[in-house]
């Protein structure tokens, strides 16, 4: 798997961290930058390494997680192309900044990387760039928020709709034709994004089932009752 220039240009144009920059300003940061691939099941850093810099993941998958000193993984992101990932030590003006989770491809994978002391250095000479991090990592901490919400006040099978719904957040209530969410992780990572185990998901996407609100087809979740779904999630 190759990263090309173009792919990343593509990339850096429709993320909001680079939101204002110009081409040449993107130019820069590529020629700072270094394109990088890895397997399946790499680990690109552990909770704990020094803090080298962030990823720009351009093509695969990456879940970002934490292990319970029992072993039970707690994923806090799951990365898609076209997102970034740990940038909020840039900013941690602590001696010995560490990353504060894992990260570990889930396919294989193309990703960007940006040197913590080349990306500053950019910061510092155009400051407006820091404007479009501050906004997209004040989103990246509510979402974090609502996960956390979601853990702590709803069931599995409420948290599943959720996940569901925000899948297709611009289909009506009554779609003319079902839509179709299709799972681009493995279901064990999914069930650790929800804060579960695969048993407990299982039985929730049955739970859904039993209502007629999803069907299932392999890796597919049709979503056959909108409304319901909105429903048991606003009710939750």
């Amino acid at each position: 798997m190759d990263v090309s220039p173009a792919d990343i240009t593509d990339a850096m144009r429709d993320h909001p961290f680079f939101g204002g920059v110009s081409t040449a300003e993107r130019e820069r940061l590529i020629d700072l930058g270094q394109a990088r691939t890895a397997a399946s099941g790499t680990i690109l850093f552990q909770r704990g390494d020094a803090y080298r810099g962030f990823y720009l993941l351009v093509e695969g998958g990456v879940h970002v997680y934490r292990l319970s000193p029992e072993g039970r993984m707690l994923v806090l992101h799951v990365i898609r192309p076209g997102e970034s990932f740990t940038e909020v030590p840039l900013f941690e003006t602590d001696a010995g900044d560490t990353y504060p989770a894992t990260a570990e491809t889930l396919t294989d994978s193309a990703l960007f990387f940006f040197p913590a002391d080349a990306f500053l250095s950019f910061v510092d000479a155009h400051p407006r760039s820091a404007l479009h991090m501050l906004g997209q990592m004040a989103g990246r901490l509510r979402s974090a928020v609502r996960q956390l919400d979601a853990v702590s006040l709803q069931d599995v099978t409420e948290r599943l709709a959720r996940y569901l719904v925000e899948q297709v957040p611009t289909v009506p209530d009554n779609p003319p034709t079902v839509p179709t969410v299709e799972l681009d992780i493995p279901k064990s990572v999914l069930a650790a994004e929800l804060g579960t185990v695969p048993e407990t998901l299982s039985r929730a996407l049955r739970t859904l089932q039993d209502k007629d609100l999803i069907r299932t087809e392999d890796a597919d979740i049709v979503l056959t009752d909108v409304r319901g779904l909105r429903h048991l999630v606003d009710s939750a």
